[in-house]
């Protein structure tokens, strides 16, 4: 189902593909991109992102919401297809769509506590999808001569702390997006497609993360925040302006890179 007419802006030209975009950071990505001028591919995997569309239609935009296992070729193949039925091209990938934990043996916080079901089903959430739908977008892009890839990884890809990143199958699946993102930006390259990767930190943009540092207990969130320079969370329009910058043409010379968005938590030298 498509809503409304976009109105003009940064991406007034661009169709923006945003996965996982039923709630939190990756309703907010769409709706950003959406007011921005973009037009708008909102999918999910346990049903159409009703929700997003009719944010969107209501703020003026366009966006057609799908419904999709991202985990399986047919399902991506045919989601690729009904954005380009929708709206002729295909500019921009926010491969957002990814998990904590994921049906049986979820998510533990110890290699010893891990089950293989537990760290098939994340990669599966986390890393297959990314794999999948840049696979399914890249010709696309490639005969359009123009692209931007942005792949969502997590803190937990950058620091192991026990207690805060639920299990080695995430953190590991999130490090290895950041591997996928060198690979891609390197082989897309020559096409004009640019390849790129947020890091955010945790960010209260579910009722289930809000849960679970509430959960932590006072001692383990001052213990957090004081890792952090900026001694605060994020906000989540913060690391939605990020992603902004990576889709724009304000970044057209930088791919490969992964950005952290965390306040000083993590400095690379």
């Amino acid at each position: 189902m498509i809503s409304a007419v976009a109105g003009r802006a940064r991406f007034a030209d661009k169709v923006a593909l945003v996965t996982g975009a039923s709630g939190g950071l990756g309703a907010l990505y769409a709706r950003t991109l959406a007011a921005e001028g973009a037009r708008i591919v909102a999918v999910d995997c346990v049903a159409a992102p009703q929700a997003t569309m009719v944010a969107i239609d209501a703020a003026g935009g366009m966006c057609l919401a799908v419904a999709a296992d991202l985990t399986q070729p047919d399902d991506v193949a045919a989601m690729s297809a009904a954005a380009l039925q929708a709206f002729g091209r295909i500019d921009i990938l926010v491969n957002n769509a990814g998990g904590g934990s994921n049906g049986p043996g979820t998510a533990a916080g110890s290699i010893r506590d891990e089950r293989a079901e537990s760290w098939d089903g994340l990669m599966a959430i986390n890393l297959k999808t990314a794999f999948l739908c840049t696979q399914a977008v890249a010709e696309t892009m490639k005969r359009q001569r123009y692209g931007k890839i942005v792949n969502v990884s997590s803190r937990a890809a950058r620091i192991n702390e026990a207690g805060v990143h639920q299990s080695p199958a995430y953190a590991s699946a999130k490090t290895a997006i950041l591997g996928l993102t060198r690979y891609a930006a390197r082989e897309l390259g020559p096409y004009g497609i640019t390849v790129n990767c947020l890091v955010p930190s945790l960010v209260l943009s579910r009722p289930e993360l809000k849960s679970f540092w509430n959960g932590m207990g006072e001692m383990a969130r001052d213990k957090y925040l004081k890792s952090v320079a900026l001694n605060r969370l994020p906000r989540p329009e913060e690391v939605a302006s990020a992603l902004l910058f990576l889709c724009s043409d304000d970044s057209a010379y930088v791919t490969g890179v992964a950005l952290d968005v965390n306040g000083g938590s993590f400095m690379p030298s």
